[in-house]
Formats: C-alpha cells, structure tokens, sequence
C-alpha cells in the first residue's frame, strides 16, 4: 500500500493494519524501531540493539525487506532512495517537490509502482530496467511489452536491456 501513499491516494492513516492501541488491547507488546540483537530461546529473552532485554511468551519478529540495490556510483546522493517502508515513501514525496524528474531502477512491481506514484505527483519519470521486458517474473514476452506499451501512452519512458 506504500504506492498508494505515494501517488496520493491515500494517506498513512489510511493504510495501518492496526494501530498502536490495538496491541495493547490484545496484550501484544509491540517494540518497534530498535531491532533485536539477540535473542535466548532457553531464557525466553530478547536483547535489542539499545541493549534492552525483555522476556517473551511467544514471539513474532517482523524483519522488513531488504531491497537489491545494484552497485552503481550515486547511490548516496540525495533524494536516491530504494522503495520498502514510508521513510522511502517521505524522501520520494520530498523529491517529488523538488525536482521535475526521476528515474526508476527496476521495472518489476515494485518500480512500476513507484514509478506511478512519482508520475501522479507531477514528475516525468523513466525506469531502466535490466531485462528486455517488464515485469518479467509475472508476465511472458508478450505480456511484458502490452504493459510496457500501455505505460508508454500514459506517459512513461522505458529503458530495457539497462
């Protein structure tokens, strides 16, 4: 739903599975934002990265996603970001006020979708893509191109074989 954020159409609120409250009303301890470092199946313990330690009855950890940025120069540079979590999300709006273009690494879902977003926020965006057509873990050759032609007559630009 971050592509959602994204291009505008619907806020954070909108998106939250559940809020914070929920969790307490359901006897869930939630921390958020300092990662586990360690954790003692034997003692029924967790240890984060602050170096906090708390004990468990059962325990879920949520681990993100951690996209496949390819080793290119400018990496660091502002405004280039990957798209997982609504950091992302902020520095690509943030971008999308700033500056009227954008390029998209990755034609898959994902940078389809960013893609979008950026466009409906005004920008005239390109995505290069490594392989010869879109999406091409979902999609067959023909099906790839019917996509790639159908954003390119909504006003995309695409880069294959990049």
């Amino acid at each position: 739903m971050l592509s959602s954020v994204l291009a505008g159409e619907k806020s954070v609120d909108d998106i939250v599975i559940n809020p914070r409250a929920w969790y307490d009303d359901n006897f869930i301890t939630l921390h958020a934002g300092d990662p586990a470092a360690a954790i003692d199946t034997k003692a029924r313990t967790v240890t984060s990265q602050s170096g906090k330690t708390v004990p468990f009855d059962r325990l879920l950890l949520a681990t993100r996603s951690k996209p496949i940025v390819p080793p290119i120069p400018g990496l660091n540079l502002p405004g280039v970001c990957a798209f997982r979590d609504l950091r992302d999300v902020d520095t690509m709006i943030a971008a999308s006020e700033t500056y009227q273009r954008a390029v998209v690494i990755g034609g898959g879902l994902l940078g389809l979708e960013a893609a979008w977003g950026l466009k409906r926020r005004g920008m005239a965006v390109a995505v290069v893509h490594l392989m010869p057509t879109l999406m091409e873990r979902q999609l067959d050759e023909t099906a790839g191109k019917l996509l790639q032609r159908d954003l390119t007559e909504r006003g995309g630009a695409f880069f294959t074989n990049g």
